[in-house]
């Protein structure tokens, strides 16, 4: 998203959209363009609310567009809000009149392109954390004497109950029977006892004694 100067006036129309309206939803098909002008709009994901947008000249919907998709989201606006709105089908035409505006989208996904990559890089980061430590409380399980230590702290510390490790024991013990190479901890998580945060707090509490 970004700002650009006003397209040629035979390329584009004006839009008004009242508070509570929706510009495009989730789903919907269409390439056209939105320019915010004024007011303010929401993007939502899934239900979920995502983003809000009150800039003006920032540009909604390009993705649509250039990928050829449905619209990922919905955007509605939260105030009267007016848009410069460029026909998908006339983007060509207008970008050879005014090729800023060509630049400025080549900008939004460079951009786009740039956040993604760190966001991926960070989430690779944090599995490989998230890996660390569960090798690390793997680790602390190299004998019966320990492994039940660690069951016993499971419980004082409030991430399982009694009844939810004794059960996971009774499987582990099947388990073993049948040759198979599981841990407790793994039960645990399969079974939706115990999650992964938990088991972060846990060898960061650890760390501390």
């Amino acid at each position: 998203m970004s700002k650009v100067s006003i397209p040629d006036e035979k390329l584009f129309k004006y839009s008004f959209y009242r508070a509570g309206t929706k510009i495009f939803s989730q789903g919907d098909s269409g390439t056209d363009i939105f320019i915010l002008k004024k007011g303010a709009v929401t993007v939502s994901v899934d239900g979920q609310l995502v983003g809000l947008i009150n800039s003006p000249d920032t540009i909604i919907g390009e993705m649509s567009y250039f990928l050829g998709n449905k619209r990922t989201a919905t955007v509605e606006a939260v105030e009267d809000s007016e848009f410069i709105v460029i026909p998908g089908d006339y983007l060509y035409d207008t970008i050879l009149k005014k090729p800023e505006i060509g630049i400025q989208l080549l900008k939004i996904l460079a951009i786009r392109l740039k956040n993604t990559t760190k966001y991926v890089s960070k989430l690779e980061k944090e599995i490989e954390e998230l890996r660390n430590k569960l090798r690390e409380l793997e680790g602390l399980q190299t004998n019966g004497q320990k492994q039940s230590r660690i069951e016993h702290e499971l419980v004082n510390f409030g991430f399982v109950s009694e009844e939810q490790l004794d059960e996971c024991m009774r499987e582990l013990e099947e388990r073993k029977k049948k040759n198979e190479n599981v841990s407790i901890l793994k039960i645990l998580i399969d079974k939706g006892y115990l999650t992964t945060e938990q088991i972060i707090h846990y060898v960061d509490t650890k760390k501390g004694f």
